[in-house]
């Protein structure tokens, strides 16, 4: 009897937002290499929008947290949303509640080189140049498009 192959959605395969390199002087507090923050006050109830992403959050899809060789990485990582635990078992399918998927894409480890610059009057300075990749590397085993969709979209943010 032949076999189906499922389609899997792998997250690490997405297209990852582009980080900037950030140029720190060699003097001067190093604050200023930093972007500034944005805050933005809720004057009113929150949107039709927001409620759905609540509905979808509960939702269950299926995920597979891929295996490691590094023995320094957590064999069975675990993942908190408002102080319910979810632990995933690497290299099996878990049915498990789309909020823990979607903070799995969050979890990103970033390491920086440094490369030597001089600026336009001269001075030396360093520039960080960061390596962006998921903490967890997992794929959707199985879910509808708009998880797919909202994965794509976790998945460019910086």
């Amino acid at each position: 009897m032949p076999r189906l192959a499922r389609k899997f959605v792998d997250a690490a395969e997405m297209e990852a937002a582009v980080q900037r390199p950030r140029n720190l002087k060699s003097t001067g507090p190093g604050k200023q290499a930093l972007e500034p923050s944005v805050v933005e006050p809720a004057d009113r109830m929150p949107s039709k929008e927001w409620s759905d992403q609540m509905a979808m959050n509960d939702e269950q899809v299926e995920v597979m947290v891929h295996e490691t060789t590094d023995k320094q990485a957590n064999q069975i990582p675990d993942i908190y949303v408002n102080g319910i635990p979810q632990r995933f078992i690497r290299g099996q399918n878990q049915a498990v509640k789309w909020k823990y998927v979607e903070l799995l894409a969050r979890c990103r480890e970033t390491t920086y080189t440094q490369q030597k610059y001089r600026d336009d009057d001269g001075n030396e300075g360093y520039r960080n140049i960061p390596h962006t990749a998921l903490k967890y590397p997992f794929s959707l085993v199985s879910a509808p498009q708009k998880f797919q969709d909202r994965l794509k979209a976790v998945m460019a943010e910086v």
